[in-house]
C-alpha cells in the first residue's frame, strides 16, 4: 500500500503542528512523523541485528527509539501497537517495508510527513513517485530568515539544549551557511523538482502565516485537497508546537540571512506575491536600514517590520489574506492584483 499524501517539508515550516492536526482527524491514519524512506532508508540494507550492534548515528537513533517505543506498548499492553512497532523497527528496509508501515488502514486516508523530502534530487523523486504516482504532495513554507534561524537553534539544541543563544554570531552563521540549511530553504528548487513527477493541482503550497493568522482555514482546506470531511475540528488548533523559549533572534544575524537570500526571495515575491512579499520587504529593510537593536523579535511578523509593511501604500492588498492551495490554485499566482 503507498501513502494517499506526502508532506515534503520544508522544516521548521509547521510540519510538526501540521502532522499533529492531521493524525487526529478519524480519517486520516499516519504513522510516526519522519519515516525518512525515501533521503536514509531505501538505501540502508541494514537489518535489525546490524543496527544494534552497529556504530553509526543512525544505529544510536534505532535503538533509543525502539528501546522507547516497544518499552512504551508493553508497558500499555497494545498488542496492536506493539505489532506494529515490531514491524518498523525489526524489518529490513525495502519497498515492502514501507508500504507496511500504512497498514492496517481501515479505509483512512494515508500519509506521511518527513520536511528532509524537501531536499530531494530528481532520481529521488523518481523513485517517490514509482512507489506512489497516485499522491498528494504537501510543501510548507516560512520566510527564509526565520526559518534557517529555527533550524540553526534546534541544531545547537541537539547538542546541548538552550546552545544556540549564546554562541557567536560568527559560529551561528557558519553553521547556517551549510548546504543542508541552502538545499532546504530553496522552495522553487523543490516545486520545480517535485512538479517534474506529480501535477500542480495534486501539489498543496502552505505558509506559516497562515498557520499562525488564520489555523482553522488552513486546516479545513487541507483536509478539503486530501478529500476528507472539512468541518473536522482538532482539540486547540491554534496551539503551537515546539515553541521554543527564543522570541528573538539576533540582528546580525538577520541582516546577513538578508543579504545572503535577498535575491532569492525576490524570486519569491515574483512567483507568490504575498506573504512572500513580506519576506521579501524584510530583506530589503534589514539591508538598507539595519535595526540598532541587538535582537529582533521573532517569528519578524511580531516585529515593526509587519507594521510597516502593512502600513504601506499597498495595504489595501497586503494585510493578512488567506494564500495557501493547491500550487494550480489562482491564490497561488502573482497575487497582490
Amino acid at each position: 500500500m503507498s501513502p494517499d499524501f506526502i508532506g515534503i517539508g520544508a522544516q521548521k515550516a509547521g510540519t510538526t503542528w501540521l502532522h499533529r492536526n492531521l493524525s487526529v482527524h478519524p480519517q486520516i491514519f499516519m504513522p510516526r512523523k519522519e519515516i525518512h524512506y525515501f533521503d536514509r532508508k531505501i538505501d540502508d540494507r541494514s537489518n535489525a541485528v546490524s543496527r544494534l550492534l552497529g556504530k553509526r548515528p543512525s544505529d544510536e537513533q534505532w535503538r533509543r527509539q525502539t528501546k522507547h517505543w516497544l518499552g512504551l506498548h508493553a508497558r500499555t499492553l497494545s498488542l496492536r501497537e506493539l505489532l506494529w512497532d515490531l514491524n518498523y523497527y525489526m524489518r529490513a528496509y525495502d519497498d515492502d517495508w514501507y508500504a507496511s508501515v500504512f497498514e492496517p488502514v481501515q479505509g483512512r486516508v494515508t500519509g506521511e510527513i518527513t520536511p528532509a523530502y524537501s531536499a530531494l534530487d530528481k532520481g529521488r523523486v523518481a523513485r517517490v513517485h514509482r512507489l506512489a504516482p497516485d499522491a498528494k504532495i504537501i510543501f510548507m513554507m516560512r520566510n527564509p530568515i526565520e526559518r534557517l534561524w529555527s533550524q540553526a537553534v534546534m541544531s545547537f539544541d541537539k547538542v546541548e539544549k538552550g546552545s544556540a543563544p549564546s554562541v557567536s554570531e560568527k559560529r551561528l552563521l557558519r553553521r547556517i551557511g551549510q548546504a543542508s540549511f541552502r538545499s532546504l530553504t530553496d522552495y522553487l528548487r523543490t516545486l520545480d523538482t517535485w512538479r517534474l513527477f506529480y501535477p500542480e493541482e495534486r501539489i498543496f503550497v502552505g505558509f506559516l502565516e497562515d498557520i499562525h493568522f488564520f489555523p482553522e482555514d488552513f486546516l479545513q482546506t487541507v483536509f478539503g485537497f486530501l478529500d476528507v470531511e472539512p468541518s473536522f475540528r482538532p482539540p486547540e488548533p491554534e496551539r503551537k508546537v515546539h515553541a521554543r523559549s527564543e522570541n528573538s533572534m539576533p540582528g546580525g544575524v538577520a541582516i546577513q540571512l538578508a543579504q545572503n537570500y535577498r535575491r532569492q526571495m525576490e524570486r519569491f515575491e515574483e512567483h507568490f506575491g504575498g506573504y512572500a512579499s513580506f519576506w521579501r520587504f524584510c530583506a530589503e529593510r534589514l539591508v538598507a536600514d539595519p535595526p540598532a537593536e541587538e535582537r529582533l523579535p521573532y517569528p519578524l511578523w511580531n516585529s515593526h517590520l509587519w507594521e510597516e509593511w502593512t502600513r504601506s501604500p499597498e495595504a489595501d492588498v497586503r494585510r493578512p489574506r488567506f494564500q495557501s492551495g493547491p500550487l494550480s490554485s489562482t491564490e497561488l499566482t502573482r497575487r497582490d492584483e
